[in-house]
């Protein structure tokens, strides 16, 4: 206790009653949370094609046991899609990662690749026939079954890749049959009481919809279907064009304003980085420099997807996307060009581009909604594991001990970048990251992927690449 005399200086009274003001005082205690953001599953149940054979009469809830039978466990190798071997050890080291955390993001892509003519292949299926659209359905719900036993009880929300449709790749249906097949068990996976009144009428139109954030009262997380807005979109079983595209486009504008107008925050999870590809723009040369820069998305919805990022920067706390199935990120930037948030690409649990199957764990503070920081775990020894029991999940990286930095903000992202522009440490450590443990990324592009990373408008990722 402290006392205070009769002839105790004014000034000690002072310092002391300020101080025992001070240490009784209640101290506040950080509440953080975590969340897991997984991306490009890419389930194949065609390993070995002959058990797929059973699969279209056999109700889903079935399957595992059905494929835990084989007596060929070995996991999906290096150049394949995900067979239910490794699906299985992904969705329990997800299940691990996932027990402490609050929620999980899933941006797309749960099917294989080329899926209809695998079908048909396969089942006899033929591309376009009701039986392989069903079989497309009916895989999509068993992985998200999958996912909800990984995660029990905690929201998922997920948003639709370019090979989840049932007409092919890039090809989703705007109101079509795979929407509306799939609508149910994406509303239950995320929760019937945090989607947006309009959840129905949105995913059905095209994909997309709001959803209340599971924990961050002032935020809403806004799911784009943004396969509409590729380059390689094509509403070949449909017969409205572009017609819904835009209207996402519209339905996404409004949203942030009536965010805005409400001091409300939006996190964003959707499918396809915004700004440019890298890879494309180094691999497909063109007479010019500029001629060669392949966006990532088509006009005119790349230049007014950049451009509301910039106008509700301040809206815009968080970004996160896969598709390119590596460990990479891009700067959101206000109207000024001040960095306000991050898009985060998760790497992809397929390993059919060569890198390792792997997924993001971050952590937050739940009373800003502010990324702290977040960890890359990996599959380690995916070429040696016999089955799923012997696969070797591991942390890769932390991301602010690996650059040197004290956080995942978007100042500390901002940091790092620049050294990777000044051709620092960085950028080794990027290179090194980005295959998520498998071999570096090539150096002499890697101009390409810092510029993708700091400007996702058209003129500023020119300026950067190819000079003013």
């Amino acid at each position: 206790m402290i006392a205070f005399g009769r002839d105790t200086p004014l000034i000690a009274c002072t310092v002391s009653l300020a101080l025992a003001l001070v240490l009784a005082a209640p101290q506040a205690v950080a509440d953080n949370g975590s969340f897991v953001h997984a991306s490009d599953i890419h389930f194949t149940p065609f390993d070995p094609p002959l058990r797929a054979r059973a699969l279209p009469g056999m109700p889903i809830e079935e399957w595992s046991a059905y494929f835990a039978r084989d007596p060929d466990q070995t996991l999906s190798l290096s150049g394949e899609d995900t067979n239910h071997a490794l699906l299985a050890t992904a969705l329990a080291a997800i299940a691990e990662a996932a027990a402490g955390a609050d929620f999980a993001l899933i941006t797309g892509d749960l099917l294989a690749h080329r899926f209809p003519d695998n079908v048909e292949n396969a089942l006899g299926f033929a591309q376009g026939s009701a039986a392989n659209g069903e079989f497309a359905v009916k895989t999509t719900l068993f992985v998200a079954e999958r996912l909800r036993a990984a995660m029990p009880g905690k929201p998922v929300i997920l948003s639709l890749g370019n090979n989840d449709s049932s007409c092919g790749d890039y090809r989703i249906e705007p109101g079509g049959s795979y929407l509306a097949a799939t609508r149910d068990a994406v509303r239950s996976l995320v929760g019937p009481g945090l989607v947006a009144a309009d959840f129905d009428e949105t995913y059905l139109a095209g994909g997309y919809y709001a959803a209340a954030h599971p924990t961050l009262r002032d935020t809403t997380i806004i799911v784009l279907d943004d396969i509409m807005w590729s380059l390689w979109y094509r509403n070949s079983c449909g017969t409205t064009g572009l017609a819904p595209a835009h209207a996402m486009m519209s339905w996404f504008e409004k949203q942030l304003a009536a965010a805005k107008g409400a001091g409300r925050k939006i996190w964003l999870a959707h499918h396809i980085p915004v700004g440019f590809d890298p890879y494309s723009t180094l691999r497909f040369r063109k007479p010019t420099c500029k001629a060669s820069l392949v966006s990532m998305l088509a006009e005119p919805f790349a230049s007014k997807f950049a451009a509301l990022l910039a106008q509700y920067g301040a809206t815009i706390t968080a970004s996160f996307t896969g598709h390119t199935h590596y460990d990479d990120y891009r700067l959101l930037r206000d109207a000024a060009g001040t960095v306000t948030g991050t898009e985060k690409i998760a790497p992809a649990i397929s390993p059919i581009f060569g890198q390792n199957p792997g997924f993001h764990v971050f952590t937050y503070d739940r009373t800003t909604g502010a990324l702290i920081d977040f960890s890359t775990r990996y599959l380690a020894n995916l070429a040696t594991a016999r089955d799923p029991a012997s696969a070797e999940w591991k942390e890769e990286y932390v991301f602010s001990r690996a650059y040197g930095v004290k956080d995942f903000s978007p100042a500390s992202a901002e940091t790092v970048w620049k050294a990777f522009a000044a051709e620092g440490s960085a950028d080794d450590t990027f290179r090194r990251l980005y295959n998520v443990g498998k071999g570096e990324l090539a150096a002499d592009g890697v101009a390409a992927y810092v510029c993708a990373i700091g400007h996702i408008d058209a003129a500023g990722f020119t300026a950067c690449y190819c000079g003013k």
